[in-house]
């Protein structure tokens, strides 16, 4: 074809103009050229590469499975066997041993007559051939259980034999003689002191006496090394007992060997059959006796091994992750004698392959890569023979529609005319570089067009997207691909339900589309589930609806609106709910009731001593109590039950559906008991007390505000009644709690009224017959009410927290007093001040008492602190650490009311406390009570023994009085001597030297 020739076909719209099934008119569309297959000889290539690659895949696999196979059976086979051998050398160690004990007791029945300690040597020295016959064996002796003599045979570390003998028990400076075997026998050698010590009182004695007829093996256990006392060894032992045949016991005889010696037994083992070795000892708490790690003690069991301890079935082999190796592990269980068993190991690494194999795999491997390299060299050969004009077209088709590509004619290159079906392929491409040629300006300006439109519709933050009739996707903008995760080529053409889903059931689209208001609903996007505010524009185009929808995401919105609505119904310190919350569920359970016909009860909770706690250990440790109270409480009520926390130490239990009382009484017994145990927090152990109070509906309220108030009536009421004390209400507690209340309010006046006054109570010397102290008491003098009754007035203080500005008032008036008497000549008296738990633990005790000594000018010495006992039951290391100051200061220390709390007499004598007080309720009764009269004498007797004095309180009689001189108590306080009194009544006691009677001085 020339240059000026034109084909007559060129401008019709034929197939060489048709583009993505368009014919061009005028202004053209773009073009979806569909993806360029693989050349011709690049597939020829990698097809014969590929077919080569895949047999020697299969062949290698086949081989590769089949050395596997190979090396785990084998491997399997040879850790059985090798188990199976150990197994035996132990359980021959093991008989031998047993033989040894066997030879030694021939010996000791032919001297049953003549048992003693002088024939332990000749005994010992008899048996040394067995002995010597198992350099495994460590021990080997005889005790006589008559006078305790022990005579045993020793291997020592340096292989040498000594023979020990020790003395009869009740020897004074007694010593063990030792004898060094030598060529000439046995020649003595050393001798160590062994005062005290008594091998029947050893585990291996005691284990023989209960062991059967044939002896038993003992678990391993620490032995004595009297030659070096510092020394820590463990060691097994089997034990016999041997008796006449009357029955009478002859002599105790135990063949042992040390761990470290079992280990020197299995050391070859390991060698020859390469494979470690551990033997561990069965049990309650399994222990690892022997491994190549283990020194002079056993340690504890990998949890590597518990798969294995746990196995049922006598022999275990298997592969195992040990230690983070893949191992070969068999494991057979050995019983001994006597019940105890042990579970021997073997282990050693699991190859996939073996090294033989594994060459051969090599090898094989090496041959078929060299063959697949020449079949390539061939392949590429004959595919650039054939593939060289394919080459060519191909690079003709990717110019054509370049602006820079020129005129078809005369541009088919020399390779392409090589062959006819080349050859009229050139000629087409030739034709289709026209037609193509004119679309290119019509494309641009179309691409120009989408690029405009397409900015706009992305330009937005919103997610849009546009849904055809039939649900199918047509448009996607930036913002959805942002908000989900989905490029526009993923979604555009495919159906709606199929692309966003709902975190829940399947959205109804037909429904949105139907729905011209904006919609809240929930998508799964690229962050996960949101909520999003949908709404939606609906256009026609081309005689087709077309619904654009808008989405804006408000999951951030809705997270603040929870977050608010939590903040106002959750208690913010424990995650549980809050009185707005438990109000408006007991509302519901009250319409629910009245629906039902059944109840609804509110449990309401004090926590007793949380404010001491608070106090004393800091409002975070408070926190973390409540936090873990509540926890507690969640686990102790029933199933749809709500657990809430009120305020500060005040917890509400809401029971709905309650067909009777009876169920509220087991659900309050469950809470209490757990409660009467200490709650464990950051470490310590914690001792609260609950008050609970009871409301039910409908009997005591019909309202979620009476049911609270009437539950709260009641818990006042039992917290009056002492710890763990639970109440229903009933109408007489409301009164009780209004006397309460106006209670403490008399009691701040009476505070700042100058109300409270100190009485002073002797006490007195049961030896002198003298006054030798006294104890500082609080009274209340009540303008209207008169004299309040401290059992009145003091827990009201506790309570309300007044005890600690009283307290301070108590102290200082008394040491005030104290140094006041003595400035006017009187004899010297101690004064006792009562510390309550709070003032303990609330503040620094040891400044504050420091601080009131030197203000008032008293010397410690003059002053007393009496602390109840059950501040024992607190944090026992500020306890102690406080009581150590106090006496550092020369401060009397004592416990009052000693016997009705619940302290350990374990804590006690780590206290430095001075004096110990027998509670009155004891002393009262103890002459018509057998019970308090063992207990008042029981107390005497614990603090004489631990160099405490011991006074007694509440003596009011004669007979009393007696009682306790005749049985060493060293002081007493009572009516019988004097009732509390003022300061002038008791300054005139000391100046009178008033006394008891002199009948019993």
């Amino acid at each position: 074809m020339s240059g000026t020739d034109v084909d007559p076909d060129v401008n019709k719209p034929d197939a060489m103009a048709i583009v993505s099934g368009s014919v061009m008119h005028g202004a053209t569309t773009p073009v979806n050229h569909p993806p360029l297959l693989p050349s011709f000889s690049r597939a020829l290539v990698f097809s014969v590469v590929g077919l080569l690659i895949g047999l020697g895949a299969v062949l290698l696999f086949a081989m590769t499975w089949q050395a596997v196979e190979s090396t785990e059976s084998a491997a399997r086979q040879e850790s059985r066997e090798s188990l199976k051998q150990i197994s035996v050398r132990l359980q021959q160690l093991i008989q031998a041993t047993e033989m040894t004990a066997l030879s030694l007791e021939r010996i000791v029945r032919i001297h049953d007559e003549h048992l003693s300690g002088a024939t332990l040597r000749p005994m010992l020295e008899s048996s040394l051939s067995a002995f010597e016959q198992r350099p495994e064996l460590s021990y080997l002796g005889i005790v006589i259980p008559g006078t305790g003599e022990y005579g045993n045979m020793e291997r020592v570390s340096s292989k040498d034999v000594v023979l020990w003998q020790f003395p009869e028990v009740k020897a004074s400076a007694a010593t063990a003689q030792t004898f060094k075997l030598t060529a000439e026998g046995f020649v003595q050698d050393k001798a160590y002191p062994v005062e005290g010590y008594d091998p029947r009182q050893r585990p291996f004695y005691q284990a023989a006496l209960h062991a059967p007829s044939d002896g038993a093996w003992m678990p391993t256990y620490a032995w004595i090394v009297h030659s070096q006392l510092n020394t820590s060894l463990w060691g097994l032992s089997y034990v016999k007992a041997i008796r006449h045949h009357s029955g009478k016991l002859l002599a105790v005889i135990d063949a042992d060997f040390d761990i470290p010696a079992l280990n020197r037994f299995l050391s070859p083992l390991i060698t020859e059959y390469r494979t470690d070795i551990q033997v561990v000892e069965l049990g309650p708490t399994p222990r690892l006796i022997a491994a190549s790690d283990i020194g002079s003690a056993p340690l504890p069991v990998s949890e590597d091994w518990m798969p294995v301890l746990k196995s049922s079935g006598n022999v275990f082999v298997d592969r195992m992750q040990v230690q983070g190796e893949r191992r070969w592990v068999a494991a057979q269980r050995l019983q001994l004698k006597g019940g105890l068993s042990w579970m021997v190991i073997t282990s050693r690494p699991a190859p996939l392959i073996d090294t033989p194999l594994r060459h051969q795999l090599l090898q094989v491997l090496g041959m078929g890569a060299a063959m697949a390299v020449v079949l390539a060299l061939v392949s590429l050969r004959l595919a650039r023979r054939f593939g060289r004009p394919l080459t060519e077209l191909e690079q003709r088709v990717a110019r054509i529609g370049q602006p820079q590509a020129g005129a078809p004619e005369g541009r088919m290159e020399e390779a392409s005319q090589g062959f006819r079906e080349t050859q009229l392929l050139g000629t087409a491409l030739d034709r289709m570089e026209d037609a193509i040629h004119q679309q290119a300006l019509a494309k641009e300006q179309q691409a120009a067009s989408i690029r405009l439109k397409g900015a706009i519709f992305d330009s937005t933050s919103a997610a849009m997207f546009s849904l055809d009739e039939t649900m199918v996707i047509v448009e996607w903008n930036a913002a959805a691909e942002r908000m989900f995760g989905l490029s526009r080529d993923k979604v555009v053409g495919r159906q709606v339900q199929e692309m966003l889903l709902s975190p829940h059931d399947p959205l109804d689209w037909a429904a949105i589309l139907a729905t011209e208001d904006t919609m809240t609903l929930e998508f799964i996007g690229i962050d996960g589930a949101f909520d999003a505010e949908l709404r939606q524009v609906t256009l026609s185009q081309e005689s087709q609806r077309i619904h654009t929808l808008i989405l804006n995401d408000i999951t951030e919105r809705k997270q603040y609106e929870q977050y608010m609505h939590h903040l106002a119904m959750y208690d913010g310190l424990t995650g549980l709910p809050n009185r707005n919350l438990i109000r408006e569920r007991i509302t519901k359970s009250i319409t629910q009731a009245q629906e039902d016909h059944c109840l609804v009860s509110l449990l309401y909770l004090d926590l007793g001593r949380f404010k001491v706690v608070n106090e004393g250990y800091g409002h975070i440790f408070g926190n973390s109590v409540l936090r873990e109270v509540g926890a507690q409480l969640l686990q102790y009520v029933r199933e749809g039950d709500t657990v809430a926390r009120l305020s500060g130490d005040e917890f509400l239990i809401l029971l709905a559906d309650v067909i009777e009382p009876a169920e509220v009484e087991r659900v309050a017994h469950r809470v209490i008991e757990r409660f009467q145990s200490p709650i464990v927090v950051q470490g310590r152990d914690i001792h609260l007390s609950l008050s609970m109070g009871v409301s039910i509906f409908p009997h005591d309220g019909e309202s979620a505000d009476e049911l609270i108030d009437r539950a709260d009536m009641a818990m006042y009421r039992a917290k009056e009644l002492g710890h763990n004390v639970c109440l229903f209400f009933t109408r007489e507690m409301g009164l009780a709690i209004q006397r309460r209340v106006d209670m403490e309010i008399k009691l701040r006046h009476a505070v700042i009224n100058d109300q409270l006054h100190i009485v002073y109570q002797p006490k007195v010397n049961l030896e002198s017959g003298r006054i030798s102290g006294c104890e500082a008491l609080l009274r209340w003098q009540h303008p209207e009410l008169g004299a309040v009754s401290p059992c009145q007035f003091i827990p009201v203080a506790e309570d309300s927290g007044l005890i600690v500005p009283i307290g301070d008032w108590v102290l200082r008036t008394a040491c005030t007093q104290a140094q006041a008497w003595i400035e006017a000549g009187l004899p010297p008296v101690c004064v006792a001040v009562n510390i309550s738990v709070r003032q303990f633990l609330q503040q620094d005790v040891v400044a504050w008492v420091a601080n009131t000594l030197q203000e008032t000018g008293l010397s410690p010495q003059w002053l007393e602190l009496e602390l109840t006992e059950s501040l024992i039951a607190q944090d026992i290391e500020k306890v102690t650490e406080t009581i150590n100051q106090l006496k550092e200061l020369g401060i009397k220390l004592s416990i009052d009311d000693f016997g009705t709390g619940y302290s350990s007499l374990n804590y006690l004598k780590s206290f430095r406390v001075d004096t110990l007080k027998i509670d009155q309720s004891f002393v009262r009764t103890m002459l018509t009570e057998r019970e308090d009269s063992a207990i008042v004498l029981a107390v005497i007797a614990l603090a004489q023994s631990l160099g405490f004095k011991v006074i007694a309180e509440g003596v009011e009689e004669e007979a009393h009085c007696q009682f306790l001189q005749q049985h060493a108590c060293d002081e007493m306080q009572g009516y019988y001597f004097s009732k509390p009194v003022t300061a002038a009544e008791f300054e005139h006691m000391l100046r009178d030297d008033k006394r008891l009677p002199s009948s019993y001085s």
